[in-house]
């Protein structure tokens, strides 16, 4: 592809009309929802385009951003953080009876929203504070032997690394790490990759769903295939994944899947999921767990209700668009997206364009200058984007 130099303005204009046309994240002005509108309801009857217009009207980023780090902290719609308020304002007016009456009920049906959204059952979930939680709680529980392996990736991200590595240094195992391609070229390419890396000590398997650093799709559910004939547990950081792309737990085969309501999901901050599955609950028990998965418990103590039941709403909410209408527009945006900054002189894209093992996620290496300096540069412009290190 010829690449030719573009100017600031060029620059600019494509990256509102593009990359940030991604689940609406180029803001428009918000005084107010259309009078009696119900997001929800209109959100399950618009189609195509009409769907994400909708969306964007529902985002409270300001008018003048460009906001293109949902990897980071995904905005929460006007329908999120209303529910957070309303829940606050109703928790606060009677806290005790509110917390373990009313308010404790709905935090509770949200395991069962978030089963319905991945497609398990309630009773295989557990809510968490976000994804390094969850996979803490994993690592901090799990018994391994002296001289047994865990088996990862060099492009993890850190929140995933510290429960492995807490979990080697309890049980006197080993961590080991991949080295991956960038960009990888297939999906045939990366399960060889993995499968040839496993050794006959490797006894635990960390895979990022979608890498944060390349947008890498793993094939999870060809991966878990392969962990399941070798007897390997195969946790999986979700954190990128869903609210991008559909994710069927049931169908994928992860023993372990943990992810933040943060990000793609739209949802409260320090929110979180961990789904256990249950052919490998009885080795994982954590003491946040010891009396059981529910919402509350002796063991999990107090809970944010408003944000837990925020969580369910956002859940919701992505419902009501359609995870299949989602994956479709974040795959055609990032294919245009990959397309256009290949044309830009000195960057270089290290995300795959193969359409089964992309994503949403277009990342690039300044091949001329500092990516650091670039960062910047595009912050002092209003473009948000994540710094890689």
């Amino acid at each position: 592809m010829k690449s030719k130099t573009i100017t600031k303005n060029q620059r600019r204009t494509f990256l509102k009309k593009s990359i940030a046309g991604l689940l609406g994240l180029v803001s428009l002005p918000v005084i107010g929802s259309p009078k009696g509108m119900n997001t929800i309801d209109q959100l399950s009857s618009k189609q195509g385009k009409d769907v994400f217009k909708l969306l964007r009207k529902q985002l409270l980023l300001d008018k003048n951003l460009v906001y293109l780090n949902t990897g980071s902290l995904g905005p929460s719609p006007r329908q999120v953080v209303n529910k957070v308020r309303d829940m606050t304002h109703k928790l606060e007016s009677n806290p005790v009876v509110m917390n373990w009456g009313e308010l404790g009920k709905k935090m509770e049906k949200v395991r069962s929203t978030a089963a319905d959204f991945f497609n398990v059952e309630a009773e295989d979930i557990i809510l968490t504070r976000n994804t390094t939680e969850g996979l803490s709680l994993v690592g901090a529980s799990l018994k391994l032997n002296k001289g047994d392996e865990i088996l990862t990736t060099n492009n993890e991200h850190r929140g995933g690394e510290v429960g492995l590595e807490y979990m080697a240094q309890l049980n006197g195992a080993t961590l080991r790490k991949i080295e991956m391609p960038m960009p990888a070229k297939s999906k045939a390419e990366i399960i060889e990759l993995i499968r040839s890396s496993i050794l006959p000590n490797t006894k635990v398997l960390l895979l990022s769903h979608v890498v944060t650093i390349t947008g890498l799709r793993m094939p999870v559910e060809e991966i878990s295939k392969i962990t399941r004939e070798k007897g390997i547990l195969f946790i999986v950081d979700g954190a990128q994944a869903p609210g991008m792309i559909k994710v069927d737990l049931g169908k994928m085969g992860a023993d372990v899947y943990a992810t933040s309501g943060h990000k793609w999901l739209l949802g409260p901050k320090e929110t979180g999921i961990i789904y256990i599955n249950r052919n490998v609950q009885e080795r994982i028990k954590p003491v946040f767990t010891y009396s059981g998965y529910a919402s509350y418990s002796a063991s999990s103590g107090t809970r944010n209700v408003a944000t837990i039941i925020g969580l369910g709403e956002a859940l919701s909410f992505l419902m009501s668009i359609g995870l299949d209408k989602i994956e479709e527009q974040v795959v055609m945006l990032s294919n245009y997206c990959r397309e256009k900054v290949s044309e830009i002189n000195g960057l270089e894209v290290i995300s795959p364009s193969d359409d089964s093992i992309s994503s949403a996620i277009v990342s690039v290496r300044c091949q001329k200058a500092n990516n650091r300096d670039l960062f910047q540069a595009l912050r002092n412009e209003n473009i948000i984007v994540k710094l890689l290190p």
